[in-house]
């Protein structure tokens, strides 16, 4: 058994092709196939069904894969440890961001990060928290940039910035007028939300809890989006609000439109997560400096005692 061969089979799992893990793995067709068979006929055991297009991995082989990917990046350890004990940030790095965090933070410091570390691979993938959170404990993600406190032990945390709520309202709404909002002011009938899957609906629907009973309001659209700029046209369309992070309220055009909570200020905890095997600290140090460096005037990199963060229900924690 040798790295590559775990190596190859990772690969195929992945694209659930020979022939595009081959690509991947810059080698021939034929000499991936023989080492997986090689594999295969060395534990007794088949790790993929090859009558399936796409190639299906098998229940046996699922755990195999899995072990793999422990074992390749213990084995990249090697590496990371003497990078880091250097000093240097290079190689390759994967990091997931979750979508309503994405479109407003990365432009503020991913150029830049990058710029300071020419020697090092930055690959960024959109995801939601809970594949996130899979994918760091296969260890296919580095880093996740996501919302916190997550409720799992073999998983690290470290705050990098607390994001206070805003109200995007309607200006056919009752909210429209108001200075700052209270919590006690929603109405859910006026809500609109993000689709299921995204910690941003259940915060949203968190702050909401101490909402009004306000039964003349009717709107026969129920409509959900994986979109907060979608869910800001729909408040324009029609009426009624929506709850926006502090940086996706920054693009907001007409601020009258755009309501402050009074104190406490619903915010939630944004944070670098990342499992407990990790070893690049000099990268982790590094992009949480250039994160802080490049927020808002008014987001804290501390929670303040004005702001209450909102928790996370329990499965999504």
């Amino acid at each position: 058994m040798t790295l590559t061969q775990l190596t190859y089979i990772v690969a195929v799992d992945k694209f659930k092709n020979f022939g595009q893990a081959a690509e991947s793995c810059s080698i021939t067709q034929p000499t991936l196939s023989m080492q997986i068979q090689k594999l295969e006929e060395e534990l007794g055991v088949q790790i993929f069904d090859r009558s399936h297009q796409p190639v299906k991995t098998t229940k046996i082989g699922a755990s195999l894969v899995t072990q793999a990917r422990v074992i390749l990046t213990e084995s990249q350890h090697f590496h990371e440890i003497i990078q880091d004990n250097n000093g240097e940030v290079k190689g390759e790095v994967t990091v997931g961001v979750i979508p309503t965090l994405a479109p407003y933070l990365l432009p503020l410091f991913l150029k830049k990060f990058s710029t300071k570390h020419p020697a090092l691979q930055i690959h960024v993938e959109e995801l939601q928290t809970e594949q996130i959170l899979e994918r760091l404990k296969n260890s296919s993600l580095d880093v996740g940039l996501l919302v916190t406190p997550i409720d799992d032990p073999s998983l690290e945390s470290a705050p990098l910035f607390y994001e206070p709520f805003l109200v995007y309202a309607s200006e056919k709404s009752a909210l429209a007028s108001k200075a700052k909002v209270q919590q006690t002011d929603l109405n859910s009938n006026e809500l609109w939300l993000l689709t299921e899957g995204h910690c941003f609906r259940d915060q949203s629907l968190a702050i909401c809890k101490n909402r009004k009973k306000v039964t003349d309001i009717h709107r026969n659209i129920k409509f959900e989006s994986g979109s907060i700029e979608t869910l800001r046209r729909m408040v324009d369309q029609e009426t009624g609000f929506t709850l926006l992070p502090y940086l996706a309220a920054q693009e907001v055009g007409n601020r009258k439109q755009v309501k402050e909570f009074a104190s406490p200020v619903p915010t939630r905890e944004v944070s670098l997560i990342h499992n407990t095997h990790f070893k690049r600290h000099a990268f982790k140090e590094s992009l949480i400096e250039t994160i802080q460096k490049n927020l808002p005037k008014d987001i804290h990199i501390n929670q303040t005692k004005n702001t209450q963060v909102v928790d996370l229900p329990i499965g999504n924690r």
